[in-house]
C-alpha cells in the first residue's frame, strides 16, 4: 500500500499501522463523531448488520474518527459492535478502525481522513453515516453502498422523509441554486450521508482546496458540487425519516453553507458558465416525502427580525444589491405582516445578486453572506405562512415553481458574473 505525499500530516502514524494492517477491501463504511455517546450505538450497530448480512463475500471495514469527543462516544462505539456476539456470518473478517483528530479543522479534517483512508485502502464502494444521525437502519447503509458498488455510480446523495417545514435553507436556496447551475435535480447536496466511489475518494483526497475556509465549511456540499462538476456519475437513494435538525443559529448555518456554495461557484465556474442541460438523476424510491406532525413555528418573531435587520443593515445591503431589489426589500419591511410576502422573483433576485457580489468582493465576504440572514428569514416567513395549510403535492408544485424562477433568471446571473464590477 503506498502512502501519498499529501496524507503524510493527515494520517497519523497508529492510523496508518491500521489501515496497513487491513490491506485493500472493497467496502469502507466511515462513521465521523464529536460527542455522540447516545446516538453512535444504533449506528455501529446498523452498519455491522448491513455488511454482515448483506455483503458477506466482500472485503470490509468501518472506520470511526472521532473529533475529540468528552463524553465516552468511543467507548460506546466499542461497546456497541455485534461483531462475533449477534450470530451474524460472515465469508470475510469484518474490521475496526478508530482513530482521534484534534485538527481546528473540525468535520472538514474528519472527511478528509476517511476520504484519504478509502483512497489508500482502494476501497470500490464507501458510505458516511454522521454519529450523530439518529435512527439510522441497516437498510440505509444498504442503499448509500449499492449503487456504487453494484451499479457503478460515483457518488449518492440522500434523500429523506422530512418535516414539511425542516430542511428550508436546502428548499429555498442551495437545491434550486445548484439544479439552476448545476443542470442536476440533487436535493440534498448538504447532508450528513452519502455514499461515493473509489474514483471519487482519489479526486477529493488529492485536491489542493482543503485548507480554503469555503471547503472547511462545507465539506460535504463541495464533495457533491466536485462529483457534479467533473462529469461524475450521481444519484439519489431515499433512506428514509430524518429527524428534524437540531437548533443552530441561523447566522451560523447561514454562514457556513451559503458561504461554502457560493466558493463552490467560484472554483468551478469553468464548468458552469456556458450552461448544462437539465438532467435528472437516478432515484432509488421515492424522491421526496414531507411529514405532518405538528411543529410551532414563531413567524412573528421571522417577520420582526426580517424588518429590523434590513433597516440595519440599510448600507451593507445597498452595496451589494441592485437599486431596484434592494428599494423593493426596504418597501416590503414597511408593510403590515399580515400584507408581508417575499415573491420567488424577488428572493432568487436577490439571492443572484447576493452571489455575484461575492464573487466580485464588494465587501468582506464574511460580512457579505451573514448580510442574506436577514433577507432569508423574511423568505421563511413567507414560506410557512403561504403553506401553513398547504398538503405535500401543494409544496412540491411550489418547490419546482422555485426552481423554474431561478432556471428563469440563470441568464441574468451569468451575465452579471461575467460582467467586471
Amino acid at each position: 500500500m503506498e502512502r501519498g505525499v499529501s496524507d503524510e500530516t493527515l494520517l497519523s502514524d497508529d492510523f496508518i499501522r491500521q489501515l496497513v494492517s487491513v490491506g485493500e477491501v472493497d467496502l469502507l463504511v466511515g462513521i465521523p463523531s464529536r460527542n455522540n455517546c447516545r446516538t453512535i450505538g444504533n449506528i455501529v450497530r446498523a452498519a455491522e448488520e448491513s455488511l454482515l448480512r448483506n455483503f458477506r463475500r466482500q472485503r470490509t471495514v468501518l472506520i470511526n474518527i472521532d473529533a475529540g469527543s468528552r463524553d465516552g462516544t468511543q467507548e460506546a462505539v466499542r461497546q456497541a459492535s455485534v461483531v462475533g456476539t449477534n450470530g451474524f456470518e460472515s465469508l470475510r473478517t469484518l474490521r475496526w478502525i478508530t482513530a482521534r483528530t484534534e485538527s481546528a479543522a473540525g468535520d472538514s479534517a474528519v472527511l478528509r481522513t476517511i476520504l484519504a483512508a478509502a483512497d489508500l485502502l482502494h476501497a470500490k464502494a464507501s458510505a458516511v453515516v454522521s454519529g450523530s444521525t439518529a435512527a439510522v437502519s441497516p437498510g440505509w447503509i444498504d442503499s448509500l453502498l449499492n449503487p456504487v458498488f453494484r451499479e457503478n455510480y460515483d457518488f449518492v446523495a440522500p434523500l429523506y422523509a422530512r418535516h414539511r417545514f425542516d430542511g428550508l435553507l436546502t428548499r429555498n436556496l442551495l437545491y434550486p441554486f445548484s439544479r439552476a447551475i448545476f443542470g442536476k435535480s440533487m436535493r440534498e447536496m448538504r447532508a450528513s450521508e452519502f455514499g461515493f466511489s473509489g474514483r471519487l475518494a482519489s479526486e477529493c483526497t488529492n485536491r489542493g482546496e482543503w485548507e480554503n475556509e469555503g471547503v472547511q465549511s462545507a465539506a460535504e456540499t463541495w464533495m457533491a458540487i466536485t462529483a457534479m462538476s467533473d462529469s461524475l456519475t450521481c444519484c439519489q437513494a431515499f433512506l428514509g425519516p430524518k429527524a428534524r435538525s437540531s437548533s443552530v443559529a441561523v447566522v451560523d448555518v447561514i454562514r457556513e453553507a451559503v458561504g461554502g456554495f457560493f466558493w463552490c461557484l467560484e472554483s468551478t465556474e469553468t464548468y458552469w458558465i456556458h450552461g448544462h442541460d437539465p438532467e435528472p438523476l437516478k432515484t432509488f424510491g421515492p424522491d421526496h416525502q414531507l411529514t405532518n406532525e405538528a411543529v410551532r413555528v414563531d413567524r412573528k418573531k421571522m417577520f420582526q427580525l426580517y424588518r429590523t435587520g434590513v433597516a440595519e443593515l440599510s448600507d451593507i445591503l445597498a452595496s451589494i444589491l441592485d437599486s431596484d431589489t434592494h428599494a423593493e426589500l426596504v418597501r416590503l419591511a414597511a408593510l403590515d405582516e399580515t400584507a408581508f410576502r417575499l415573491s420567488n422573483a424577488l428572493w432568487v433576485r436577490a439571492v443572484y445578486e447576493f452571489a455575484v457580489a461575492y464573487h466580485r468582493s464588494v465587501i468582506n465576504r464574511g460580512h457579505l453572506v451573514q448580510a442574506l440572514v436577514p433577507i432569508y428569514r423574511g423568505r421563511v416567513h413567507s414560506f410557512l405562512t403561504v403553506h401553513r395549510s398547504d398538503d405535500a403535492d401543494a409544496m412540491e408544485a411550489d418547490l419546482e415553481d422555485l426552481c423554474q424562477e431561478f432556471g428563469r433568471q440563470r441568464s441574468f446571473f451569468i451575465e452579471r458574473w461575467s460582467t467586471k464590477g
